[in-house]
């Protein structure tokens, strides 16, 4: 199993680890509830580096890229980030990913760790010249209302925009993140990714994937496997804003030619409970839908749930019962996030 670059340091930090896409991971430090609770108040600080990192180069990039994701290239000048979604011949989704444009035939990509591998073959598929970045590099993120302040200290990022990067010799950093809070994620070779992380540790509380998972439910984000696959198109993930209709794109009249059955909304319990992936939804006894992912909400002291509802239910407020254990618990649909 791999570990990132930073495990003997959440190792002295006294992590519990988890397994995932093939990573020896920190799933929690001191725990999930107080990890959340400190993103939410101040700041916290997570190791991402099983992230995928990318470089595409060459004259025929953009236009490339362009034709296998989404959402326009246009839209981007240097110093912008960009969310995308990468797409299948049948309009599903390969990877959703960030794209950040640091020249005119030059561009950086942060894609998920489970489709690094499958992405690179894609890539080398449609003949696009890439440098795989990952395994000589950290990802860090410090997310929260305090993570400019800590970062000032650091790194001159006062006035940086969200989904703006600023870089500082080898070290990219943007207002981005995975928690609805606002922040930043650090790019990094692996020493000066380890000096930042250590330094950021004794001042910040770390974070695990415990808690950046309940973090991006509250802030109604998608997960690659949960809300986006190849047989899920962004219109069923309810995310029609990053595609574009006035470019051509691989799977384009595939996606249109098909209306989503089920598209993606939000669910509160109103009782007791957790919802969690693959627990059906109930209207007057009728399945209606399917949770694809779900937590208790130590914000809002609450199960919440993402979930794929058919498209004649999506009604804010509608009453539903989740079935937990075979057992009908009260629920409302909701829209997401849940969190602002």
């Amino acid at each position: 199993m791999k570990t990132t670059p930073l495990h003997s340091l959440h190792i002295q930090l006294k992590a519990k680890f988890t397994e995932f896409a093939g990573y020896q991971m920190p799933l929690q430090y001191s725990s999930i509830v107080e990890e959340v609770m400190a993103v939410r108040s101040s700041a916290g600080l997570f190791d991402i580096s099983h992230m995928g990192r990318l470089w595409i180069r060459g004259k025929d990039a953009k236009q490339k890229l362009d034709f296998l994701t989404t959402n326009s290239l246009d839209k981007l000048t240097y110093g912008k980030v960009q969310y995308n979604l990468l797409v299948n011949e049948r309009g599903g989704v390969k990877d959703d990913i960030t794209v950040y444009m640091m020249g005119e035939e030059e561009y950086f990509l942060c894609v998920n760790s489970i489709n690094r591998e499958k992405v690179l073959n894609w890539f080398a598929s449609w003949g696009l010249t890439v440098e795989d970045w990952t395994f000589q590099s950290v990802q860090i993120a410090l997310q929260g209302k305090s993570a400019e302040e800590k970062l000032k200290k650091y790194f001159d990022v006062s006035g940086l925009k969200r989904y703006n990067f600023l870089t500082f010799g080898n070290v990219i950093i943007s207002r981005t993140g995975y928690t609805g809070e606002d922040g930043f994620e650090i790019y990094t070779p692996i020493k000066e990714g380890v000096e930042i992380f250590e330094a950021l540790s004794k001042e910040v509380q770390t974070c695990g994937l415990g808690a950046r998972d309940v973090l991006r439910i509250e802030a109604g984000m998608p997960l690659y496997g949960h809300e986006l696959s190849e047989d899920i198109s962004p219109l069923m993930a309810s995310l029609d804003r990053f595609v574009s209709k006035e470019k051509n794109f691989l799977g384009k009249d595939e996606m249109f030619s098909k209306e989503p059955q089920r598209k993606l909304f939000g669910l509160e319990l109103q009782e007791k409970g957790v919802p969690r992936e693959g627990y059906r939804i109930e209207m007057n006894r009728k399945e209606i839908g399917v949770v694809s992912s779900g937590t208790f909400s130590p914000t809002l002291k609450k199960g919440i749930a993402l979930c794929f509802v058919n498209k004649e239910y999506l009604q804010e407020g509608a009453e539903v019962e989740l079935i937990i254990r075979e057992k009908p618990v009260r629920a409302v649909l909701r829209r997401y996030p849940f969190i602002r």
